[in-house]
């Protein structure tokens, strides 16, 4: 996910205060980290929360946002007190909106807990396998009316469609610079159609999948080290488990930044892959069908296709959707992913061979 914009100083005392908290508002403070939303803590006597403004940019919709949010968010606190819970503004809504128009929402703050940006061991690894294999066992089986808030957000073919249309009409004047770039994609073009075909068919199910699964979306206990929850449901939507795994493997098994520009540096550790496989294979325990665990390899090299599609497409559009650093970021981050691919097709037997001992 991406994006941010300036807004002007909100009212915070005031927008908490619209919450169902416990006592009155005592201290708020901004929390630095969010690539989308803008976050608060808020403090009062007696607890501590997380307030929160939806970037309007990335959901123009937040009140389907919202309802897919506090759907999930009491499914999951019904089976895992670790998770957040929503608190409801006093007008009895799962959200508030301000005089601006935009929206806001709150959580109980999970205390004893810290982030990791990067996979850095098989432990790292192991543990983010292990919290969004548990956040897929904790939905299963529920039907969960959830709304499309980002319409055909893993449709790979309609990516590819986006890319060429992007690079026909060139308003940036970018794409012959990205001319490999753009024809490395291009041939990987088959893999956008192995999964729709399997999903229209029921052999690949829809469920309720977080949709941006990495470990900095897992809150981790800062005395034993495990897993706690994951967090950050705004893209929880009907989709593919395939999907979310498939994010985990691209996040997780090369431990080097999303935007490395030393491509000889970015490459599979195999020893990620097996802790993270094994830790998502024992969370979610039987719910994953035969064909979900066949493709669970293969998941990894979509996503990264994918994701490296949203990069490049990105930058020949101009940079619109993802915040950057310099005027090729997009490009080195598009690069990282390729080479990332080219990793994962060239070691795709052993990574067939954990898949298979470890199911």
């Amino acid at each position: 996910m991406g994006g941010g914009v300036t807004r002007d100083a909100p009212d915070i005392e005031g927008i908490a205060g619209r919450f169902q908290v416990d006592g009155p508002v005592s201290a708020t403070r901004p929390l630095p980290g969010g690539h989308i939303n803008d976050t608060y803590r808020v403090d009062t006597s007696r607890a501590r929360y997380l307030l929160q403004r939806l970037n309007p940019h990335v959901f123009p919709r937040p009140d389907l946002v919202m309802e897919n949010v506090a759907l999930v968010s009491r499914l999951l606190t019904r089976r895992n007190a670790s998770y957040p819970a929503l608190i409801p503004a006093r007008d009895g809504r799962d959200w508030v909106t301000d005089p601006a128009g935009a929206t806001w929402r709150m959580f109980s703050l999970v205390q004893g807990v810290t982030t990791r940006e990067r996979v850095r061991s098989p432990d790292d690894a192991r543990g983010a396998g292990e919290a969004f294999g548990e956040f897929l066992h904790l939905l299963a089986g529920e039907a969960v009316p959830l709304h499309e808030t980002l319409p055909g957000f893993h449709d790979t073919r309609a990516r590819f469609a986006r890319l060429e249309a992007v690079v026909h009409d060139d308003h940036s004047g970018r794409a012959a610079v990205a001319g490999a770039e753009i024809d490395a994609m291009l041939a990987e073009r088959g893999l956008a159609d192995v999964l729709p075909p399997l999903i229209a068919s029921g052999a690949v199910p829809l469920r309720p999948v977080h949709n941006d699964a990495k470990i900095a979306n897992v809150l981790f206990d800062d005395r034993t080290g495990a897993p706690r929850c994951v967090i950050d449901l705004d893209t929880v939507m009907a989709g593919s488990a395939l999907h979310d795994f498939g994010d985990l493997v691209r996040s997780s098994v090369s431990p080097t930044a999303e935007d490395e520009a030393d491509l000889s540096r970015i490459g599979v550790r195999l020893d990620l892959f097996e802790a993270l496989v094994r830790g998502y294979l024992e969370r979610s325990g039987d719910v994953l069908t035969k064909d979900e665990h066949r493709l669970l390899e293969f998941a990894g090299r979509l996503i990264t296709l994918e994701q490296a599609l949203r990069f490049l497409t990105d930058h020949l559009d101009g940079d619109r959707y993802y915040k950057i650093a310099r005027p090729d970021h997009n490009l080195v981050r598009c690069r990282s992913q390729l080479a990332l691919l080219r990793s994962l097709t060239e070691q795709r037997a052993a990574l067939e061979r954990i898949v298979a001992a470890a199911a």
